[in-house]
């Protein structure tokens, strides 16, 4: 037995089925992709949690550091690729088809948390939770949209303040904030990491750190740290403190978040539900999205027939998926 499989128990055979798994989670880059969910699906979410809580524990950090070594190796590949994707193809050629899909995404997880609601009659606070949910989710997107409009007399557009953060110190806290908001998400099936910078504004200011962006004529409209080299201090900083607020959601927060689940499950999934469907409004509607809005060359009309198609078909594709493994699980019980 080699020395991985005396910590994990894990054979080959095991750890590359872990491997594959965590390329799974890696879709969860995708705005409206919840890592919670793709774990729950692929069958790897309690062992993703039980191993970050065994990070905590000096006796159980080898073992669980192991465990998750084959996961966040695959999912740090699987991160790359679809970063390329989104933006050398998705965003530059029908971002408005693939934010449809993924919102069917998130819709087809609804029910996954919806369940937890059930059994009692749907009582006035469990309203007012899942309406103050949907009220901050889709608030900042609705916000956002209408300050690129010129509506509202807000500047949340990050993507100038990225580039110079030493000029706009301010910012470092806005991405701590936010790293550590979307690390929280990670850990409840059905909301996105992801989504939360993408509701945010600072999704594609993220991402441009690394590549340039192109519009849909495929000319260079912002440059990245790499090849504006007077960016890149500043910009490997944003990145820093991002991984930090990020660290700091993950391990100051999960026995927090598992607490709330613990002891208020059902008040603290009448919020998220909320906060999920007021993310879908805000996945439409924020500042990334009215750039897309205004480009005749992505609003034409096969795009919003195709982006109505993918969304009902992730729709029904997730909620199937989620059913079969509800069912699976329960025959297992019984």
């Amino acid at each position: 037995m080699n020395q991985s499989s005396k910590f994990t128990g894990m054979n080959a055979r095991e750890w590359f089925g872990d491997f594959a798994r965590g390329t799974s989670l890696g879709t969860g880059m995708l705005p409206g992709v919840s890592v919670g969910t793709v774990g729950i699906i692929v069958n790897v979410y309690d062992k993703l949690l039980n191993a970050i809580d065994g990070l905590r524990k000096k006796e159980t950090f080898v073992s669980s550091f192991l465990s998750l070594l084959p996961i966040a190796l695959g999912c740090i590949i699987s991160i790359l690729v679809v970063m390329l994707f989104w933006k050398k193809v998705a965003y530059v050629y029908f971002p408005f088809i693939i934010v449809s899909a993924l919102a069917g995404f998130v819709l087809g997880a609804l029910p996954l948390m919806s369940k937890e609601l059930k059994g009692q009659m749907i009582s006035l606070p469990d309203i007012l939770r899942m309406t103050l949910g949907f009220i901050v989710a889709a608030g900042i997107g609705i916000s956002a949209y209408l300050s690129a409009a010129g509506i509202l007399p807000l500047d949340l557009n990050f993507g100038p303040a990225i580039d110079a953060p030493f000029q706009n110190p301010w910012v470092f806290a806005v991405v701590l904030l936010v790293g550590f908001f979307a690390a929280v998400s990670c850990l409840i099936p059905g909301v996105s990491g992801s989504m939360v910078m993408f509701i945010f504004g600072l999704y594609n200011p993220i991402l441009n750190l690394f590549m340039n962006e192109y519009d849909s004529s495929h000319n260079v409209i912002h440059e990245s740290i790499f090849h504006d080299t007077s960016k890149l201090g500043g910009g490997l900083v944003v990145i820093a403190v991002l991984l930090f607020g990020i660290l700091i959601g993950f391990f100051a927060v999960s026995k927090l978040m598992k607490s709330l689940l613990a002891n208020h499950r059902r008040g603290t999934f009448g919020v998220i539900i909320g906060f999920v469907v007021g993310s879908v409004v805000s996945m439409f509607f924020n500042n990334d999205m009215y750039t897309v809005y205004l480009d005749p060359n992505l609003t034409q009309w096969w795009q919003w027939v195709f982006g109505g198609v993918a969304l009902f078909a992730a729709l029904g594709a997730t909620y199937f998926l989620l059913a079969r493994r509800q069912r699976k699980e329960t025959s297992n019980i019984a």
